[in-house]
């Protein structure tokens, strides 16, 4: 994947995609990726909303993006995009919002381009917190956390 940045953040390092003036991917990176500075007014607007957030977890972002994926993908990440801060819903749940299954949703939060943005760690599963990414459950821990209980709201 190419990245226009490489920033650290309290989660570790999210590299940034752009397509044009529209970001298109957030990944979330290992700690021996190199830092690349943002060069770019997109990527510098991106970069300081995310900043924000991770100040303020009720800071409400305004990056113009595109979503990549399926349209039952595309479904499941507006669904989501509509789910407030403080807030959580089980993938049954929201399977069942969906008139779906469970494990397709679950599916389609992994396959997330946008986390953070596109909030897929607000899902849990039955009586857990559920996975997260395909990645370490301490990112959806410290998102939740930083949600719930944060003293800057």
């Amino acid at each position: 994947m190419f990245y226009k940045a490489i920033v650290q953040t309290p989660i570790g390092k999210l590299g940034i995609s752009t397509l044009g003036q529209l970001l298109i991917r957030l990944d979330f990176l290992t700690n021996d990726r190199v830092l690349i500075t943002p060069n770019e007014e997109i990527i510098e607007n991106i970069v300081s909303q995310l900043n924000q957030y991770f100040q303020c977890p009720s800071f409400e972002f305004n990056i113009p993006y595109q979503l990549q994926g399926t349209p039952f993908q595309t479904k499941v990440w507006q669904a989501l995009s509509n789910l407030p801060i403080q807030t959580t819903i089980s993938y049954g749940a929201l399977a069942n919002k969906l008139k779906t299954g469970a494990r397709a949703v679950g599916n389609a939060c992994r396959a997330n381009p946008l986390p953070i943005l596109i909030p897929c760690h607000r899902v849990l599963a039955q009586g857990n917190l559920g996975g997260y990414k395909g990645k370490e459950i301490s990112i959806k821990k410290w998102l939740l956390n930083h949600e719930f209980y944060s003293s800057t709201f």
